[in-house]
């Protein structure tokens, strides 16, 4: 009887230990100091049942205990987390990198949303593990474009609870984060309107808002039409500068003003040949029809190097 008392009071003490720092420490320490005093007059007891329970756990435990948070603590420390944004890692996913400010930080998710499909994180939202959905989901909120927030409201009839909490939030950080920008935007553009880089910025915005999705259609023409206002100003301010006119461009196709972004995309396309108007000009002339001129187009552009799996199509080569 006094040997399992004694063990009891071991278990106690390792109970407190494993709660963590502070005072919690001295209780098991004290709690410890009474069970090895408990478990004196067991060891002189002529009971082998009982001394056996007494040195098995009241004298070995201690020794146990400590291998065994040796071994928790190393294994903290060489285990990698088990997912990104799981648990404590969620509250860091949007958090710079050492030395690093915000801003670059931006740019980066903005070139990794050019360069990585969407497809892969579908997936992530297809799957029937919740850990891995709402694993999909963080990755989604850090895109902001429209196929990512078309995947997030797919998260949003989520059988999972969390997994729609986790959607729902991502989706009103995504509004929030294309909002602010819209508004560094207007702040940097008011301290210095009559640069074309500060314009450009605008647009950019505005159009990003817009193709996310997010909105209805008066105000995704609402921002359409600022966005156009703002490309004209940086083409204005910088007339031989090539972007302007390829984002201008960009808005009067979704603006169904098609005469007028085909002109604008032939200018870019003389100016600045790239793979990202030679696509723009090839939806132009898709939209109307023009199948020997898109072909054409599409051969001329694999011709100078800049490949593409859709002008591969288009020019009826094998990809």
């Amino acid at each position: 009887m006094i040997g399992a008392v004694a063990a009891l009071a071991e278990l106690l003490a390792l109970v407190l230990t494993l709660l963590g720092a502070g005072w919690w420490w001295l209780v098991a320490l004290l709690v410890h100091v009474a069970a090895a005093w408990t478990a004196g007059p067991a060891l002189a007891g002529p009971r082998r049942d009982e001394r056996l329970l007494v040195v098995a756990l009241v004298l070995a435990l201690p020794g146990l205990g400590l291998v065994g948070l040796t071994a928790i603590r190393l294994w903290q420390r060489r285990a990698p987390p088990a997912g990104i944004y799981a648990g404590a890692h969620s509250e860091m996913a949007g958090l710079p990198g050492p030395g690093q400010t915000p801003e670059p930080v931006d740019r980066v998710f903005e070139w990794l949303q050019a360069q990585v499909s969407v497809q892969p994180v579908a997936d992530l939202i297809r799957a029937a593990d919740p850990r891995t959905q709402r694993w999909g989901v963080g990755l989604l909120a850090k895109r902001g474009d429209g196929p990512a927030v078309e995947l997030l409201r797919e998260a949003l009839q989520s059988p999972d609870r969390d997994t729609q909490i986790a959607a729902s939030g991502a989706l009103q950080r995504v509004e929030e984060r294309l909002a602010h920008r819209i508004t560094r935007a207007q702040e940097q553009r008011r301290l210095d309107p009559e640069t074309p880089e500060r314009a450009m910025a605008m647009g950019d915005a505005c159009l990003a808002y817009q193709e996310s999705g997010l909105l209805d259609a008066a105000m995704g023409r609402y921002w359409l039409g600022e966005a156009e206002s703002a490309y004209r100003a940086a083409r204005a301010g910088r007339p031989e500068w090539a972007a302007p006119t390829r984002a201008l461009a960009r808005v009067l196709l979704a603006l169904d003003r098609i005469d007028e972004a085909e002109g604008l995309a032939v200018e870019a396309r003389a100016a600045a040949p790239s793979t990202e108007v030679d696509l723009l000009l090839s939806e132009i002339l898709f939209r109307q029809r023009r199948w020997p001129e898109l072909q054409a187009l599409s051969r001329d552009a694999l011709a100078a190097g800049r490949a593409d799996e859709l002008l591969r199509w288009w020019a009826g080569e094998p990809a």
